[in-house]
């Protein structure tokens, strides 16, 4: 899967400078997870009126609902995540793609690791690495743009990123505005971008519909009834 890039820093090395790019299209689209202009439509008021039984029992009945305080507005990460410091450019690639897993999960984790195959910032090419977030590893392709003075990179994940069941289980309780809800998911668990992930539902307790979820390039979460 492609996945825009933007530029995360310049930084001035010994001889290079990196432009690393991440979940981008254009070297100048920020990855901001939660930005205003990505929050999700509000749901649909349900129907006036009384309804039996059968219709307010909850459709997902089948699993445990974990409760929780409705958040306020839809799920961002707030964490400040440390920089890459350091004047080789493997390992300035290997701590953004560090960074990168963590916000697109909005979990921070200090056992995050990534490696790739070494490469000559100078050249052009196209190099394999892998982050691990998680105990989930998460393969990237990092095109590399080279230069005598300064280099960029584009990661691209290969199967997909983990994302966090309690992240998502908030934006459920806050497009739902109920407490009690459940999500068909692992606690973490590799999900793919920019599209509706197959077999992952969410249910509020007391709400007969269910919900998909889509997680953007962002990695902003979007929950929407399924009509």
């Amino acid at each position: 899967m492609d996945i825009p890039s933007r530029i995360w820093k310049t930084r001035a090395a010994v001889g290079l400078v990196s432009v690393g790019a991440a979940l981008s299209l254009s070297s100048c689209g920020l990855l901001l997870p939660g930005r205003p202009g990505d929050a999700p439509p509000p749901l649909e008021e349900a129907p006036a009126g009384e309804e039996s039984e059968e219709q307010v029992a909850p459709a997902g009945d089948g699993g445990e609902f974990r409760t929780g305080p409705i958040p306020s507005s839809s799920v961002t990460f707030d964490e400040e995540l440390p920089e890459v410091d350091s004047d080789d450019p493997v390992v300035q690639v290997e701590g953004e793609l560090v960074n990168m897993v963590q916000e697109f999960a909005m979990v921070t984790d200090s056992s995050t690791s990534a490696s790739c195959d070494s490469f000559d910032a100078s050249l052009n090419g196209t190099i394999d690495c892998t982050a691990t977030f998680q105990g989930i590893s998460i393969p990237f392709t990092v095109d590399i743009e080279g230069g005598e003075f300064i280099f960029s990179y584009t990661p691209t994940p290969t199967e997909g990123m983990v994302a966090s069941r309690d992240v998502v289980e908030d934006e459920m309780r806050y497009m739902s505005d109920n407490e009690s809800v459940r999500c068909t998911m692992d606690e973490f668990q590799l999900v793919p971008v920019d599209q509706t992930v197959p077999d992952l539902k969410c249910f509020a307790k007391g709400d007969p519909d269910e919900y998909e979820v889509k997680f953007s390039i962002y990695g902003s979460v979007y929950v929407s009834r399924v009509f």
